[in-house]
């Protein structure tokens, strides 16, 4: 059975880096190409350093989860590079070689030897890459990547209290990550941004994101396993929100590849 559990993921894996750097053009190019509306598969995933809720450290099994979701581009939160507790590994680029990506890395804080922050997977390589460090009580980092159709990007921010308003140190990013989303949106593309931002979407830090955010992820269901609280999202910069259709937007039921689930959208980018 392990064999043929490895056959097929090493099929799935084939096939996905085939899509994306093989003779196939995937995304909105192939859209372009062939005159259709640029269609876009976009997911956020805290992947705890790939630890499982069987406590289980399992990149692999991170990897299959983001290959049956077939996204263009991935935010990845909580993600270790050559981490002791992990197995030294550096999990952006191992997922990115595993899914058939490309993968850029942000360091948030340096841990046992390596670092931790997030990361961007993407069908196509980043035109250009900003990593801007966020005021917080514990270190945050935004990823901000560009690309040819938008701009993507991944943040972690700082916990507070999940039962009403957030802790101030939560706050505090919130300015500097409007500034560069607004920045990065006068460039005439749409400004995606994912991540773990802990809290509930009825915060007061999430009422605050909606100043210049539209959250289109699905917020109506739990997005961690173990309080069964939403506070993972995908949203987009305000100016571009209209030129931007959901075809799909949901929450993946997985309760064993880490104690977050994953989530995606699809969406149509209009002219």
């Amino acid at each position: 059975m392990k064999k043929n559990k490895m056959f097929a993921f090493v099929v799935l894996a084939a096939a996905a880096a085939v899509a994306v750097f093989g003779g196939a053009v995937v995304g909105c190019a192939s859209s372009a190409a062939s005159g259709r509306p640029c269609e876009l598969r976009l997911m956020s995933y805290n992947i705890r350093h790939c630890k499982g809720m069987d406590g289980k450290v399992d990149v692999q099994r991170v990897a299959e989860a983001i290959i049956r979701e077939k996204p263009d581009f991935v935010g990845l939160n909580e993600v270790d590079c050559l981490v002791e507790r992990s197995g030294n590994v550096d999990e952006a680029a191992e997922l990115g070689r595993l899914a058939g990506f490309y993968a850029t890395f942000a360091k948030a804080i340096p841990l046992q030897g390596g670092s931790y922050g997030n990361a961007v997977l993407s069908r196509e390589e980043p035109v250009s890459v900003r990593r801007i460090h966020l005021p917080a009580q514990e270190p945050r980092v935004l990823l901000m990547c560009e690309f040819t159709n938008c701009w993507f990007g991944a943040t972690h921010l700082d916990s507070g209290t999940l039962k009403g308003d957030p802790a101030p140190s939560h706050i505090m990013a919130v300015p500097a990550i409007s500034n560069i989303v607004l920045k990065c949106a006068a460039d005439g593309k749409p400004v995606f941004l994912t991540g773990d931002w802990n809290a509930t979407p009825c915060s007061k830090l999430v009422a605050t994101m909606r100043g210049f955010l539209t959250l289109i992820s699905d917020t109506n269901h739990p997005t961690v396993n173990n309080n069964k609280k939403c506070i993972d999202y995908i949203a987009v910069d305000s100016g571009h929100a209209a030129k931007v259709k959901v075809n799909d937007a949901h929450v993946t039921p997985d309760d064993v590849t880490s104690d977050h689930k994953p989530i995606a959208v699809a969406v149509e980018l209009g002219k």
